[in-house]
């Protein structure tokens, strides 16, 4: 701790420049010139206006919620893989990924799929609604299904 008497007077913020520490150093007049220069300067202060616009995108989607197109980047810095590999629904019941699967299946016209994954509701016997809602949009995929054969006459 230095007293406040002895504080020289080109003391700026802690870890600045300190002209004292290098008092002792044999060095020419030039640049003994240049450290001189560093305790002369003194910085401008600016005031910059600060203005606020609003974000309005240029797209906004016309079908179910609109997105805030917020995505955040993965804590590993990996590529994330949302909207290409991944569903991304800006919706607050978005598909079911087994629905999905059974439907693109449905209209694919290849034999050999690889093995879909199976969804599994918990505590079936406390969500029936969730039963049923399955139920139904099974229902509306085999209504949907294109027909097996087409007969010409």
């Amino acid at each position: 701790v230095v007293p406040e008497g002895s504080k020289s007077k080109s003391a700026g913020p802690a870890g600045g420049y300190n002209p004292d520490e290098f008092k002792g150093m044999k060095v020419s007049a030039e640049v003994e010139e240049l450290f001189q220069y560093i305790t002369r300067y003194k910085p401008h202060t600016i005031e910059l206006d600060t203005s606020l616009k609003p974000f309005i995108p240029e797209l906004i989607p016309s079908i179910g919620e609109v997105d805030a197109f917020i995505k955040m980047p993965r804590p590993d810095n990996q590529p994330t893989t949302l909207g290409t590999v991944r569903l991304d629904e800006p919706t607050m019941n978005p598909s079911d990924p087994s629905i999905l699967d059974l439907q693109l299946r449905s209209l694919s016209k290849h034999q050999d799929l690889q093995p879909m994954e199976v969804r599994s509701i918990e505590n079936a016997e406390k969500c029936p609604k969730e039963i049923e809602n399955w139920i139904r949009r099974i229902d509306d995929l085999n209504r949907s299904k294109p027909a097996p054969t087409v007969q010409y006459s």
